[in-house]
């Protein structure tokens, strides 16, 4: 494929800087599911040590000012963790094994200070791949053309594979170090307490390490290159092999480097020796095809295709779809996904309630067998849950606001673990939208019935009766606008907590439930109410509307960067400002639950209130704008929405939940999917700005497998199944039978 061809799939960096690296090597990550590999460069950069010790500490992750960095080196494999002094557990750094140092007549390979050109640096998101490459034109007088290309494979999971090749026209030396590196750090800390490092016979480097958390790590780096004089190059936390190679002018040297990772939470018994032994006949290309073919079939199964007037949309769109497939840990329920796609460590390696709402939607609708994962995870982490709960107080299982594999509490900031509850209740949620989905009904009666009981008995325990007041209230809680802390009778908690009590009544005596507690699950659905004023506007909170106003004119400076790094928190807390949205996100879950002129009330009012410091703020406003027909909200939205990572923001990770939220823009918002919690057939209500002329997606729906496709003027689904599907476009439904397509009239 070449580049014209690939435009869209392809995102390029035509210049290197030391600027834009951070957010580069994050947004370009690479990935296996089980392993995953920020793209930093193969060479270090100057001056940019990646061993310094410092104590991160808690802190309100939107306004924290991370430590300036050229470039930060992270791999991943979801599920190691250590034990951090401040910061609880969290996902651990594994050593570097990517690391390739060449040298050319004395000169070190470097991007900053090189004389380089015809540079190019690019993401391959159709086949997964990154690569490199450049013209090096040396002091001593060579020109030569080099190229590096990395893939983690998607058909062998624990393998990364990599290729250097450089030609030159003039006759050059060439000194190559590579190796393993384990003298990395986690947020500044270093979880290794024991680092075991072999080179062998063979131009193997074998490393183990031990985290504080006894998690073992193996890493077994192997190098392929013809002739060479090898020597070793050793150390207590880096083993390496460096070689010297003469270049002849006009022939290609070309070096491998295969490395293969294991660690003692695997479920299977593949060690690294036996990963890389299993891929030793196999060529270089061989592996990148059946990889390509992995990622051929993913992409089959999960492209979206947008037609917009600006030149972004549709990349932006497949670079969100490319880390949904990369994050996710096929066939492992141990693990969610974390808030960073597990392409960064900025919060921690932890699990959010961006799993039920932000990420379970793009699974259920396109791979329901990898959302089943999520689900099973919550189902999984019930004792963890029991145990927050009891720390608590209560009886029941309170799940956690930041959450480790075990289920168990990791926020070291108390204001958000103490009282940002609502979690609890999303993951119920979760279950029934699987159900909903994929039309595996019985689930939340069968598999997740015993949560959801335990959930409903926290919540018996949790809620409150007012003095004089007989119906329950919510007290002292955070909801998803994370700037009021601690209000009472929050709407978007009480929405959730009513819903998922109510889907408590429906499964509990299958839970275990006694017949008293189902009657006081379903009263406590009923009575749970959330507040509305008499205009009809439906408050946030008790006294919302009585807060002071939050200035924005005269305190929001810059609006470039996040309110929240310009003011105080205490001011904050105590004005009419959101960091995103809360009633609108309530009622994006249950739109039918409103009429459009309660959601338009509560947009024209919130929307001038919220700064959209979170990354999940622009996502549902886009949706919500654009179904009240806000056009140019809906589009500003969408840019903002899709382009964060596009447009540098993945310097600490990708934002993952704002990938879903992606996703969710063009499934809810323009092609107008009805969500499954509320229409049992495949329904949509296509509507989308301007700017945007054309929409397709595969859309899974209870167990039907479609192509949805509008533009302004008509709607077409295709049934890809196998049986007759009937669906509905606005109010006209029809039965679409095996493998035809319908055409249905939009106009007007």
């Amino acid at each position: 494929m070449n580049d014209a061809t690939r435009a869209d799939w392809t995102i390029v960096e035509n210049e290197f800087s030391t600027r834009t690296n951070l957010a580069f090597e994050g947004m370009a990550t690479l990935g296996s599911g089980y392993l995953h590999v920020r793209s930093s460069l193969e060479e270090a950069l100057e001056d940019d040590p990646q061993n310094l010790d410092f104590m991160r500490m808690p802190a309100n992750v939107t306004a924290e000012k991370f430590r300036r960095q050229k470039s930060k080196w992270g791999a991943y494999v979801p599920g190691v963790y250590g034990k951090h002094p401040t910061l609880n557990h969290e996902i651990v750094n594994v050593p570097r094994f990517i690391g390739v140092e060449p040298e050319i007549d004395g000169e070190r390979l470097s991007m900053e200070s090189n004389r380089v050109s015809d540079y190019r640096r690019a993401l391959r998101m159709d086949v997964a791949s990154l690569e490199r490459s450049f013209v090096w034109k040396t002091e001593s007088g060579a020109a030569v053309r080099t190229t590096f290309e990395r893939f983690a494979s998607g058909a062998r999971k624990k393998i990364v594979a990599q290729r250097m090749t450089m030609t030159s026209d003039a006759k050059a030396t060439l000194r190559l170090v590579s190796g393993v590196d384990a003298d990395v750090r986690t947020n500044g800390y270093n979880h290794f307490e024991h680092i075991a490092l072999a080179i062998k016979r063979d131009h193997s480097i074998e490393c183990k390490a031990t985290t504080d958390l006894n998690e073992d790590v193996s890493i077994v780096a192997k190098l392929f290159v013809e002739g060479g004089d090898w020597r070793r190059r050793e150390s207590s936390r880096r083993a390496e092999l460096e070689g010297e190679f003469e270049l002849r002018p006009g022939e290609t040297f070309v070096f491998e480097k295969r490395s293969a990772v294991s660690t003692s939470r695997d479920l299977d018994d593949l060690s690294a020796l036996d990963a890389l032994a299993e891929i030793e006949a196999a060529t270089y290309d061989e592996l990148f095809e059946e990889h390509a073919a992995v990622w051929k079939a993913r992409w089959e199964a999960a492209d979206v295709e947008i037609d917009a007037d600006d030149e972004k949309s549709q990349l932006a769109t497949r670079l969100s779809i490319y880390h949904l497939l990369r994050a996710h840990v096929e066939d492992d329920p141990r693990v969610a996904i974390d808030a960073k796609g597990y392409a960064g460590d900025a919060y921690w390696g932890r699990f959010f309630w961006d799993t039920e709402v932000y990420l379970l939607p793009f699974y259920a609708h396109v791979d329901p067998k990898r959302a089943k994962t999520l689900v099973d995870f919550r189902v999984r982490a019930l004792a963890g849950a029991k145990q927050n709960a009891k720390q608590y107080g209560y009886n029941g299982a309170r799940f956690p606001w930041e959450s480790d594999p075990r289920g168990l509490e990791m926020c070291p900031n108390w204001h958000y673990a103490d009282h940002e509850t609502h979690v609890t209740a999303d993951v119920v949620f979760g279950f029934q939208y699987y159900a909903a989905a994929t039309g595996e009904d019985d689930y939340p009666a069968t598999e997740a019935a015993e949560t959801i009981v335990e959930t409903a008995r926290y919540w018996l325990e949790r809620i409150d009766y007012l003095e004089g007041d007989d119906k329950p209230s919510i007290l002292g809680v955070m909801g998803p606008d994370e700037y009021k802390p601690i209000v009472d009778n929050n709407f978007y908690t009480n929405l959730i907590v009513a819903y998922a009590m109510q889907i408590a009544a429906r499964v509990g005596e299958k839970g275990g439930a006694s017949a008293e507690e189902v009657k006081e699950f379903e009263r406590v659905s009923r009575e749970l109410e959330t507040l509305k004023r008499a205009d009809g506007l439906h408050l946030q909170c008790e006294g919302f509307d009585r807060l002071p106003d939050p200035q924005f004119d005269l305190l929001w400076k810059n609006r470039d960067k996040p309110f929240a790094a310009q003011v105080s928190q205490e001011r904050i807390y105590r004005t009419k400002c959101l960091k995103q949205a809360d009633v609108l996100m309530g009622m994006f879950l249950f739109p039918s639950r409103y009429s459009e002129e309660e959601i338009r009330r509560a947009y024209d009012y919130y929307v001038p209130l919220t700064t959209h410091d979170s990354s999940l703020s622009a996502g549902v406003h886009a949706i919500v704008a654009n179904w009240l027909g806000y056009e140019e909200d809906a589009w500003n939205f969408w840019k903002r929405a899709s382009t964060i990572d596009l447009d540098g923001g993945a310097e600490q990770g990708v934002h993952i939940a704002g990938a879903g939220a992606v996703w969710m823009i063009v499934a809810y918002g323009f092609a107008g999917m009805r969500s499954p919690i509320e229409s049992e057939r495949p329904t949509f209500r296509p509507r989308f700005p301007k700017n945007v002329a054309r929409v397709k997606l595969p859309i899974m729906f209870r167990g039907a497998s479609l192509t949805f496709e509008a533009t302004a003027e008509e709607a077409k689904i295709e049934n890809r199944g196998d049986d007759p599907v009937e669906v509905a476009v606005f109010d006209e439904v029809r039965t679409i039978k095996p493998k035809q397509t319908e055409t249905f009239s939009i106009k007007g």
